[in-house]
């Protein structure tokens, strides 16, 4: 959970909005006979007085995507490895697509409840079986619309973790599917693809071209990663846009339409991180400008950032204004998280935001705090 600091910030900003009331919880069995039966299930209740429509975003407790959504610790201090996929999601492109598969709309006192295969998400092989703790990932956010604008709900929550003993094979027996299936290119795909790859293999020239001559005390290297106050940030934000200079995005291998992009407004695309090179892109991909935020050109750069090659860069916030905060106030985030590398080389190469989340509004609301004793 953030430090008590950060909550404080949002809670000033929350005095002057109205914001929905929310409870979440994680629940699941007590205990799993191998892991292939190991499910949790993530609950979200509209604890207000007013109905509330909510986003699914793909890294949220409303989505079923096989995304790292969850922190999982056994009593040792390991984790299992993630095996899942790394999207690249915008929250504008989801409300602009007026899609009723991007939104859930949760009445008073009304739950949803959305159940998660762990099996299917990570890799229990090296931390084998024992009693795990399951919990969702810091910085937990709910994206909700009211009045054609998206607001931001940051906090902590109510039972915000389960307990769970897995017992027996901790090896997974379910054939993984690829998650790239199905993914076949139209030829008007393809060349919407050709005309992306060259702008974005130029920002990150521009990115790297900024990081040398500016440094950590340019305007925009601070918006995106925060104050010039650690060397080795600025050295690793470096090598990274050094990793992606020799990449050939051309090289990369492109999949359209692929299994996880069905009915999921606002996902841009995905890889899968230790999959070196494959790209999946989705309907909203295709309906993004070129060039700029959320475009064509910045999401090819945003998901090779995820290859684990590239440095694997995470999904901590999406959108403009929560990277931005995220550089203010937890500079050593912002330095990997996707979205800020790529409105950071968009930038650097003079692009407008294009299709910006600039509309996004910080907030905040308490969920109420569960006191995690082992």
């Amino acid at each position: 959970m953030f430090p008590l600091a950060f909550l404080s910030l949002l809670t000033v900003v929350a005095t002057v909005i109205a914001t929905p009331s929310l409870l979440l919880e994680v629940s699941g069995p007590s205990t799993v006979y191998g892991i292939d039966n190991f499910n949790i299930t993530t609950t979200v209740t509209n604890a207000g007085n007013e109905a509330v429509r909510l986003l699914n975003h793909p890294r949220g407790p409303l989505s079923n995507l096989p995304t790292d959504m969850f922190t999982i610790t056994n009593r040792h201090g390991f984790s299992p490895d993630f095996v899942g996929i790394s999207a690249k999601y915008s929250p504008s492109a989801a409300l602009a697509s007026n899609d009723h598969h991007a939104f859930t709309v949760l009445a008073p006192g009304q739950s949803v409840e959305v159940h998660h295969d762990i099996s299917a998400t990570y890799d229990f092989s090296t931390s084998g079986p024992g009693q795990y703790v399951v919990m969702m990932k810091n910085f937990n956010t709910f994206y909700y619309v009211a009045d054609g604008k998206i607001s931001a709900l940051v906090g902590g929550s109510g039972h915000a973790f389960h307990t769970i003993n897995v017992v027996g094979n901790a090896r997974s027996h379910k054939q993984r599917i690829d998650a790239h299936t199905g993914g076949h290119c139209e030829i008007w795909q393809k060349r919407a693809i050709d005309a992306a790859v060259p702008l974005a293999e130029k920002y990150v020239r521009h990115a790297l071209e900024d990081l040398v001559k500016g440094g950590p005390n340019s305007a925009e290297y601070k918006r995106w990663f925060g104050p010039a106050l650690h060397g080795d940030r600025h050295t690793s934000v470096f090598s990274h846009f050094e990793t992606l200079a020799g990449s050939n995005f051309s090289e990369y291998a492109y999949f359209c339409n692929a299994r996880f992009c069905a009915n999921r407004p606002g996902v841009l695309g995905y890889v899968v991180p230790n999959h070196f090179g494959a790209i999946s892109l989705c309907d909203s991909f295709f309906d993004a400008e070129v060039g700029g935020h959320n475009s064509r050109a910045s999401t090819i750069l945003h998901e090779a950032l995820h290859f684990s090659k590239n440095g694997a860069t995470d999904e901590h916030a999406h959108g403009e204004t929560l990277g931005q905060e995220l550089a203010r106030s937890y500079p050593h985030l912002a330095a990997t998280n996707a979205d800020n590398y790529e409105y950071f080389a968009v930038a650097s190469f003079g692009d407008g935001p294009g299709q910006g989340d600039a509309s996004v509004l910080l907030t905040q609301v308490h969920f109420g705090k569960h006191i995690l004793d082992l």
